[in-house]
């Protein structure tokens, strides 16, 4: 499979229309970790099956965490209309449908048939900033594509997987809000958050209810709205008060270290509101560990 590092387009059909189908039909696996491995039960049968009649052409086979994300995206300038249609409804089919212990594998698969192989855009660092300005990232094709699995979620009232397909939406326009310093970009990115965490709301997706507060308050911050990155910030901090236990009953370190730069932000920021803010809020986290880690 070559592909061409500008664009991430492979220079050639990789696999049959048919071969898609089949790759899609298998869904999206949930994921319970261990290391990187994908967890679901599911997963053995479908290996099985696969080796039988292997797509090789397909990345990874087809397997591989975020599948069938990368050969979709692949597969997008070869489709007609109907196609993508087909194949909205048949991802929308074998789409789960409730927070999963690991949003992983469904983030990841949305972020693939973005084109986004790799996490964080431009908040990754001003390199890859550079890079995608360079690049002139162009998503025409997959939101093309996901207008449509959206369509297809909303039928099925499948709420997680419109909070997710929203947050995925809403990094996008933060990466292109920065990328061209395009402020109606940015409004979009916040219209797509507060859909998610509408959505969230209705499926019990715990850790919406303050990633995405974390996630606003990062792009704002980086597009240097100081404003709306103290409030989202904020709000990020709010909701882990309530929801954090939820999602990490055990605890962990990943977005307690995500969740301290909020406060020292609000801290920096927020001058004689601080000390209540303080008081009213971080007191009353109910995860104890993560109330240790943000003082």
């Amino acid at each position: 499979m070559k592909i061409d590092k500008r664009t991430k387009i492979i220079k050639s059909q990789h696999i049959t229309y048919k071969e898609l189908l089949e790759i899609v039909s298998w869904g999206i696996f949930n994921m319970n970790y261990k290391g990187t491995s994908i967890g679901d039960k599911r997963l053995a049968k479908v290996k099985k099956e696969a080796a039988k009649n292997p797509i090789l052409n397909a990345y990874c086979k087809g397997l591989y965490t975020g599948s069938p994300g990368r050969d979709i995206y692949f597969m997008l300038p070869y489709l007609t209309n109907m196609q993508m249609r087909e194949i909205a409804i048949l991802l929308n089919k074998n789409f789960p449908v409730s927070p999963q212990k690991s949003y992983t594998n469904v983030a990841v698969c949305i972020r693939f048939i973005y084109g986004q192989f790799e996490k964080k855009g431009v908040l990754k660092s001003d390199a890859d900033l550079k890079e995608m300005r360079k690049n002139k990232v162009d998503w025409s094709l997959s939101r093309k594509f996901l207008k449509m699995l959206y369509e297809e979620l909303e039928k099925n009232s499948n709420f997680y997987g419109l909070s997710i397909l929203c947050e995925i939406n809403g990094h996008r326009f933060g990466d292109e809000s920065i990328i061209n310093r395009d402020k109606v970009k940015l409004e979009e990115m916040e219209n797509e958050y507060l859909n998610a965490i509408n959505f969230a709301r209705k499926c019990g997706g715990y850790k919406h209810l303050f990633s995405i507060y974390y996630w606003a308050y990062k792009y704002f911050r980086k597009f240097g709205e100081t404003g709306k990155a103290f409030e989202y910030g904020r709000l990020a901090i709010i909701g882990a008060g309530k929801y954090y236990h939820k999602y990490f009953p055990n605890g962990e370190q990943y977005y307690s270290k995500r969740l301290k730069s909020c406060l020292e932000y609000v801290r920096e920021n927020g001058t004689g509101q601080w000390n209540n803010f303080y008081k009213k809020y971080v007191k009353t986290i109910k995860s104890s560990s993560l109330n240790r880690k943000l003082r």
